[in-house]
């Protein structure tokens, strides 16, 4: 913070008139009005002359001082002070994009991670977070976006839709259009993992300066023709920036899991097995990584400041007034 003004020479020619009137100005002993009277050495001498004698000069010197300040006070006004203040804005540059494989097989995992996330979006702040899922064809479901409200909306109709809530509204028509119908549009098969990271992957923006995360829940079990199998979508990942965290099911085989591990080095992510993780772990595992803060905006603000010295004003104008009519000047 920094206390400025705009017109500072006011501030220094009010000085300049305040020593003025301090040292300069004089009072001249000219009778303007009364009647001169001769011998006056014995009244001058008298307690009371002496007491109203000290009493005038004391309220003059007094006057003299509220003058002063009135003039100082009255030229802070009118040079225009004011206050700057730097801000800056901090946000968390990163997008996660939660990639679904819902075949039967991966059911109870992302029923899990779903629930889980819910907890981990609520924390979220300046990041984006978004859904896929896939089967035999991609479908976005939640665009990445920051409206976190809506997020949980949309995770809790899926927990619903994956769990056959009819008590949840619409959770059906989530089961029919994204989870069976939309993800199976094509007949190709099943488990096509390398078309579903390849289209999660490219959702990102072209941005040097945001993390790209994938989540990839999967048994990695392809059933049927891809058109961009594993190894090319990891390579696609990492072309892009992105980095993959695939999570696989209890049942994973161990060649399948293999394959996973290999996604997560070759894009700089980790691979995590959900029969020896919990999707609670996972997730603050996740939150912790890849947390990159950066300035976002520089900015000066700036606020007058009359609010002081006008209240000084409005208690001196007062004072003077007073004081003028108790001395008679």
């Amino acid at each position: 913070m920094e206390i400025k003004t705009m017109y500072p020479q006011i501030i220094v020619y009010s000085l300049i008139i305040s020593v003025l009137i301090l040292f300069v100005w004089r009072k001249k002993n000219k009778f303007k009005k009364g009647i001169l009277v001769a011998n006056t050495k014995y009244v001058k001498n008298t307690k009371y002359y002496k007491k109203l004698l000290f009493r005038y000069r004391v309220y003059n010197i007094v006057i003299k001082l509220v003058c002063i300040a009135l003039i100082i006070i009255s030229s802070i006004l009118t040079s225009r002070l004011y206050e700057t203040k730097n801000h800056e804005e901090e946000f968390n540059n990163r997008d996660i994009m939660l990639c679904m494989d819902v075949s039967g097989s991966v059911k109870p995992l992302n029923k899990d991670i779903i629930n889980t996330l819910k907890e981990t979006v609520s924390k979220l702040k300046d990041e984006r977070f978004g859904i896929a899922a896939f089967n035999s064809s991609p479908v976005m479901i939640l665009p990445l976006t920051t409206d976190y409200n809506y997020a949980l909306s949309v995770l809790d109709m899926i927990s619903a839709a994956l769990g056959n809530d009819v008590k949840v509204p619409y959770s059906q028509n989530y089961v029919n259009q994204f989870i069976s119908l939309g993800t199976a549009s094509g007949n190709r098969g099943s488990s096509l993992i390398g078309d579903g990271l390849a289209y999660c992957s490219s959702t990102f923006q072209k941005d040097d300066n945001r993390t790209k995360i994938v989540i990839l829940t999967t048994d990695n079990e392809v059933e049927g023709r891809q058109i961009i199998n594993v190894p090319e979508a990891a390579a696609f990942s990492k072309a892009n920036d992105v980095k993959v965290y695939p999570i696989g099911t209890k049942t994973i085989r161990p060649e399948k899991k293999q394959e996973m591990v290999d996604i997560a080095t070759v894009t700089g992510g980790v691979y995590y097995d959900y029969a020896n993780y919990s999707t609670n772990d996972i997730a603050k595992k996740i939150e912790e990584l890849n947390k990159t803060a950066i300035v976002k905006n520089v900015y000066v603000t700036r606020k007058d400041l009359p609010d002081l010295s006008f209240v000084y004003l409005l208690y001196i104008i007062p004072i003077l007034l007073i004081l003028d009519w108790r001395v008679r000047i």
